[in-house]
């Protein structure tokens, strides 16, 4: 017969800090989880619903810069009879309308945590004017 305490769950106790308690317990809700499972799941090595986030304030400073060098370049040659004004206002068109993408982008990023490790999607799922701008954007994308 086989011994009793082998069957038995064990249990394994850690102490945080209420700083790490708050960001695993986060990470836990945003998978619809709690931080015991949470916790459990990821020692194990379990990959859960990953979040991918990258660096957003850079991504916008880049997305930023570009914006004014093309918007530079485009009137260094406007004038000059190589950009015509029909294409002078498609990209002026285009311009406008990636700044709708960068507005909705930036009203996104109130959402994700300094560090860039955590996106609170309760907050999220609330902002129904948000989650109507992410809907347009994907529809016009996949255009």
């Amino acid at each position: 017969m086989p011994d009793q305490n082998h069957k038995k769950a064990k249990t394994i106790n850690i102490n945080l800090t209420e700083a790490e308690y708050e960001k695993v317990k986060q990470l836990a809700e945003v998978r619809d989880l709690n931080p015991t499972a949470y916790t459990r799941l990821t020692a194990l090595g379990n990959r859960i619903k990953p979040t991918v986030i990258y660096p957003a304030d850079e991504r916008i400073s880049d997305l930023e810069k570009e914006n004014e060098a093309l918007k530079t370049k485009l009137m260094d040659h406007y004038g000059q009879d190589k950009v015509s004004k029909e294409d002078f206002e498609h990209l002026e068109e285009q311009y406008y309308r990636y700044e709708d993408y960068v507005n909705t982008f930036k009203a996104f990023l109130q959402y994700v945590q300094s560090d860039a490790e955590y996106i609170n999607l309760n907050g999220y799922k609330n902002d129904e004017k948000l989650k109507a701008e992410i809907r347009d954007a994907i529809k016009e994308l996949k255009e």
